[in-house]
């Protein structure tokens, strides 16, 4: 990987060759860390490719929003290293066929294994590119995904709460998000509406995984400035202070290598799993059960196969 050391000196402009070099870099970076966001890959190079930004100034962010765009473009990129879960498609699932439903139902077919396990997981995460990073750990546990996307709505976090309620059981809720001001009160809010909207009957375990106060004080994550003219900055300030920790820096999540992010996830989904025996057996079941999913689905080809033919041959005689 190319050496750009970091400067407080203006740079001239790149030289095509410099470009060039930066442009691998950036592709080895995001193959190290897909699946990520963009912010991902511009904390990753700081220091090495390029400078932090500072104050309001965006223009080496800028840099890598470009560069990566141009990558994507031009092939060298691909598509899924880089996550956007900023757009979403509302549309009613439909299908080519019958054949076609069957064949999705197969391979989309989940046993909920965590049915036979105590307590309820999900994981929240404070926006939609952090989450893009965690769903391949949450998918592959069967686990529900929640991006707050800044401070939850008090509906989001009701109806999260209903569905505790008819479920029954425990929850434990795995978080995910900045250390800043606003960081640090989304999971402050998130438990105080959680425990107000059941009434206090909740049995609700809230953890942080990242970025956590361990995190901030080790010392080797990037930092930025603190907007003390937050509303939540005399909270945090106080938080920061019996932590032992500067309340003037904060850490963005994409600090942390995605991963990891993933590993510290994956490691906490894994420690949930008490009843370990019973979600074996319940994973050897799913497994049959697709199985038997699939011996339909050509049972079912058949069967339509022969009753188009008949209605052809009806048709036919009609005429």
């Amino acid at each position: 990987m190319a050496d750009y050391s970091a400067s407080s000196i203006k740079r001239a402009r790149r030289t095509k060759a410099q470009v060039e070099a930066l442009r691998t870099a950036i592709c080895q970076i995001a193959e190290e860390a897909r699946p990520c966001s963009v912010r991902h890959i511009y904390y990753l190079g700081v220091g090495l490719l390029w400078d932090k930004d500072h104050g309001r100034s965006r223009r080496n962010y800028s840099v890598v929003v470009r560069e990566t765009g141009h990558l994507r473009e031009t092939g060298r990129l691909p598509w899924e290293w880089i996550t956007d879960g900023t757009r979403m498609v509302r549309q009613e699932t439909q299908y080519d066929s019958l054949d076609d439903a069957l064949e999705r139902a197969t391979e989309s077919y989940r046993r909920n294994l965590w049915a036979s396990q105590r307590r309820r997981v999900e994981v929240w995460c404070e926006s939609d590119s952090v989450g893009g990073v965690l769903l391949p750990v949450t998918s592959a546990w069967g686990v529900g995904l929640y991006s707050c996307r800044g401070q939850s709505s008090k509906t989001f976090v009701y109806e999260a709460v209903q569905q505790y309620a008819r479920q029954g059981k425990g929850v434990t809720v795995i978080f995910c998000g900045d250390w800043d001001p606003t960081g640090r009160c989304v999971p402050r809010s998130v438990v105080e509406r959680m425990e107000r909207y059941g009434n206090g009957e909740l049995d609700l375990e809230f953890r942080q995984i990242a970025i956590t106060a361990a995190d901030v004080r080790f010392g080797r994550l990037t930092t930025h400035d603190v907007n003390t003219r937050d509303v939540n900055f005399a909270r945090y300030r106080e938080e920061c202070l019996r932590e032992d920790i500067d309340p003037n820096i904060a850490v963005e999540i994409e600090a942390l290598r995605p991963g990891l992010l993933r590993q510290r996830l994956e490691e906490a989904i894994e420690g949930l799993v008490d009843d370990v025996h019973q979600w074996n057996v319940l994973f050897r079941t799913e497994a049959a059960e697709r199985e038997l999913l699939r011996s339909l689905q050509a049972v079912m080809k058949k069967i339509v196969r022969r009753t188009t033919g008949e209605l052809d041959a009806e048709d036919n005689d009609a005429e």
